[in-house]
């Protein structure tokens, strides 16, 4: 008498825990396309088409980013040109390099610059060492990025090194993000003669 009173409860309890879960998946395991809370399924992908295609690519360096920036510092009167697709020519780079970087940074160097940037060539060179897979140009990227270069901290140059103004800032980050390729060749006018310790041409 006992087990078969014990049987039944089992059962019960069984059943019960059977119609209480099937009514909860009821309740919530609606499979149709309707939502709940109504309105239409949002699409989670919405805009993902439409990213600029150089989104990003500022922080790669990639050469979308270079075409925006160099378009960027033309129209705030930089001194970057129209390359082929957009790109800073190395020669717009060069008259910013020859006219504020190369008073100190000649062949030989001056006023303790870390080394030549007379030529485009200057800027493609392993730094510090032949061995190093740093390039030049990565350590002129980081220099003028962060406001170090050129360095106007020495009052003992005469004539006193100036800032870069911020179309040539541009124009030069504009270059380094393309990757500071020489577009449009390397045979370019010297604007300034610092040979004689004065910035005119």
């Amino acid at each position: 008498m006992q087990i078969a009173s014990a049987t039944s409860t089992r059962v019960l309890i069984g059943t019960t825990f059977a119609a209480v879960t099937l009514a909860l998946y009821s309740g919530c395991g609606d499979q149709s396309s309707e939502r709940k809370g109504g309105g239409e399924i949002p699409d989670l992908n919405a805009g993902y088409g439409q990213m600029r295609p150089d989104a990003g690519a500022a922080e790669a360096g990639a050469p979308g980013a270079a075409g925006a920036a160099g378009t960027a510092s033309t129209a705030e009167g930089g001194a970057a040109g129209a390359g082929s697709g957009g790109l800073v020519p190395w020669c717009d780079a060069y008259t910013i390099v020859n006219c504020v970087c190369q008073q100190c940074h000649q062949n030989p160097t001056l006023n303790g610059a870390a080394m030549p940037l007379m030529t485009y060539e200057d800027t493609q060179a392993p730094f510090p060492f032949a061995s190093s897979k740093t390039l030049v140009w990565e350590k002129m990227q980081a220099a003028v990025s962060t406001g170090f270069m050129p360095y106007t901290g020495d009052s003992s140059i005469k004539p006193a090194v100036k800032p870069l103004s911020d179309a040539q800032r541009t124009t030069l980050l504009a270059w380094f993000a393309q990757g500071a390729h020489a577009e449009g060749g390397t045979e370019c006018p010297m604007s300034c003669n610092w040979s004689d310790g004065s910035p005119g041409p």
